[in-house]
Formats: structure tokens, sequence, C-alpha cells
């Protein structure tokens, strides 16, 4: 059965929303890095209570993500499944990363994308609710 219109509609915008918001919060950070050392990468943390309300709502809770790869895994400890999940707006990408061991055991983690002016950002969510955010130029 096809997904509705409207409901993958309802969850880009609120990919767009985030990357909004996290496109404002970033940039003065970014604006006080060194060109040079964006060559090779930096990663800092962010600590921000808006980001984090948003990020519970439009990454993790959003239920409408495409599936992008999937992967079944022997290891030591048994077989198991490797899904990754993908909503994409340029410049916006959002991605959940699920594994499903043979134990029953499920992990998810989720990252969020941002290519924009030369930049390459990666946000993930740390335990503690701030965030790492990883830069990158790839001019």
């Amino acid at each position: 059965m096809p997904i509705e219109e409207s409901y993958k509609n309802l969850a880009l915008s609120k990919l767009e929303e985030f990357g909004g918001l996290v496109k404002e919060k970033i940039k003065n950070s970014l604006s006080e890095l060194d060109p040079e050392d964006l060559e090779f990468g930096l990663s800092f943390s962010v600590q921000d209570e808006e980001l984090l309300r948003l990020w519970q709502d439009c990454i993790e809770n959003n239920n409408y993500m495409e599936v992008s790869f999937v992967e079944v895994m022997e290891h030591h400890d048994g077989a198991y499944l490797k899904a990754t999940f993908k909503n994409s707006k340029s410049p916006y990408t959002a991605e959940r990363y699920v594994s499903i061991r043979s134990s029953g055991r499920v992990e998810t983690s989720h990252a969020f994308f941002l290519e924009t002016e030369g930049i390459f950002l990666r946000v993930e969510k740390e335990p503690d609710g701030s965030f790492k955010v990883f830069v990158r130029s790839w001019n």
C-alpha cells in the first residue's frame, strides 16, 4: 500500500524545520572556526534545549523514512540485521540506524546531515542530551 503523499510531506517539513534551526544555531560556531582546520574536520559539542525538543519530534519520532540499506551479517555472537532508513530533502538528510541481533536486542541511533556552502555537517545526540557536531569543508 503506497504512503499517502501528505504524510510524507509532513515528515519532510519536520526535517526542514529541524534543519533550519540547526543552520541558525550552528552559524555562530562555524564563523569562529579556522577554515584551514575544516579541511580535516572538527568536532564540537552543542547544548541547546530547543534543538533537543525538535530532535525528539522531528528526527527520533518522525515515523516516515524510506529504507536506504539492509544487510544481514554473521558475527561471533550470532546473526543480526542492519537497516538504515532515510529522509532527505536537499540540503537536509536524517538517518535512522537499526540493528536487530539474533538475541532479540534492538539498537537504534540517529544522525542528521547538512550540506551547504561547501560545508558538510553531521549531528548526533549524545546520551547526556547534548549534540556532537562534526563539520568538514568539501571544497
